[in-house]
């Protein structure tokens, strides 16, 4: 494997981790350890931000209201 694909690799993995999940590059390999928190950072924003604006917990529309 090339280390560019190593990279995209560590930054693809950090995206679709879980909430909570270990990095596991760390501590041994300290750049791919960041590219790896730098993805799951992204990916912690973006559900916080997906979370926010998603309709849950609204009542449903009432269709005999209309």
């Amino acid at each position: 494997m090339s280390k560019r694909a190593e990279y995209m690799f560590a930054l693809y993995s950090g995206s679709v981790a879980d909430p909570g999940d270990r990095n596991p590059y760390a501590p041994e390999w300290m750049v791919l350890a960041k590219l790896w928190q730098h993805g799951y950072e992204r990916m912690l924003r973006v559900r916080t931000e997906t979370e926010q604006s998603s309709p849950r917990g609204r009542a449903a529309p009432d269709p005999d209201l209309d």
